[in-house]
């Protein structure tokens, strides 16, 4: 079968304690896996700010060799125009700059397009043949259906790292507040707009991605990136040790790991069996002052269940399916 296009809009933070190894994870698993053609990287801010996004996006294919791949820098803050105070603090200090690991400049090494741009631009010229696969907060893509609304006739489908429904009792409603997901909570008015958009989407959220769901790579596979003699491996197994030195998301028992979450929407899009979903009409709250970035199912029966959210998921293959692929390239 042809490898599907896809675009993956992501927000990597590398060598940065506390910043989840899972953005570059998650490209290096596209990289490594014949069934997609990585036709470009979008960045976006979230774990960092939207420039060190993408010295990473930029050191990630470097790493794995893949220079060839287009990287698109986008939007530095969300739609409404400024971030919350904590995100704004955290960009003045550690996740504003470069961290252990040294990153590559942008200047003369990334798309002259803006990010939004760059998905309008890839969509028309491949109609119907592109998906997006949204790992970050989702304002690039909000931005791009706001500036050309057709876009959205010609996306193959949408799939999407962010929300929580709350199946899973204690890793299933939120991780940055009690109700809300840190790629939906860092712009819920984007997420609204994707969510609206009429294309088909997947929503792959906190309720499969979590120690208790097995989705989490373990330090022993860690342990073999450090022996690894190739350079992507290596590079893994740094991006990877910075993070467990000081984790963000706690919760992964006495055995210390990262938690899958950006390479298990990449898994789910590979693989559908590794996943349960059910048909759901989704909103996102953005208008609450404690609850934005909440993620709620509405049961109105005259509205349209409009995407597929994943319920459950069989842990150990998916994890132990991320794992090898990663370890391929080691």
């Amino acid at each position: 079968m042809k490898p599907r296009k896809i675009i993956i809009d992501c927000d990597p933070g590398i060598g940065i304690a506390g910043v989840d190894a899972d953005d570059p994870l998650a490209l290096c698993l596209a990289i490594a896996s014949e069934e997609v053609d990585l036709i470009g990287v979008t960045t976006v801010f979230g774990n960092v700010s939207a420039k060190i996004a993408t010295q990473g996006a930029l050191k990630v294919l470097m790493e794995a060799s893949r220079t060839d791949i287009p990287v698109a820098m986008g939007m530095e803050l969300p739609l409404g125009g400024k971030h919350v105070p904590e995100v704004a603090r955290a960009y003045q200090n550690g996740r504003g700059r470069p961290g252990k690991i040294e990153l590559p400049g942008v200047e003369g090494k990334i798309s002259p397009l803006h990010a939004a741009d760059f998905i309008i631009e890839q969509v028309h010229r491949y109609p119907k043949e592109v998906d997006i696969l949204l790992i970050g907060p989702q304002t690039n893509l909000a931005l791009a259906l706001l500036k050309d609304p057709t876009i959205a006739e010609e996306i193959g489908e949408i799939v999407f790292m962010g929300g929580a429904m709350g199946r899973e009792p204690i890793y299933g409603r939120g991780n940055v507040t009690s109700v809300a997901e840190l790629n939906i909570w860092h712009d819920p008015l984007a997420a609204q707009i994707v969510f609206e958009s009429g294309i088909p989407i997947t929503m792959v959220g906190l309720d499969i991605t979590n120690p208790n769901k097995g989705t989490v790579m373990y330090e022993d596979v860690i342990e073999r990136m450090k022996r690894s003699s190739t350079r992507t491996g290596k590079f893994l197994y740094e991006v990877c040790s910075v993070y467990l030195e000081a984790p963000m998301f706690h919760g992964t028992g006495r055995r210390k790991g990262c938690i899958l979450y950006d390479p298990m929407a990449v898994a789910a899009y590979i693989d559908r069996s590794l996943v349960t979903t059910e048909r759901m009409r989704i909103a996102v709250e953005h208008n609450g002052v404690y609850t934005a970035g909440q993620t709620l199912e509405l049961f109105a029966a005259d509205e349209e269940k409009q995407m597929e959210v994943c319920v459950e998921v069989d842990g150990r293959r998916a994890a132990d399916f991320i794992c090898e692929r990663l370890l391929s390239l080691c």
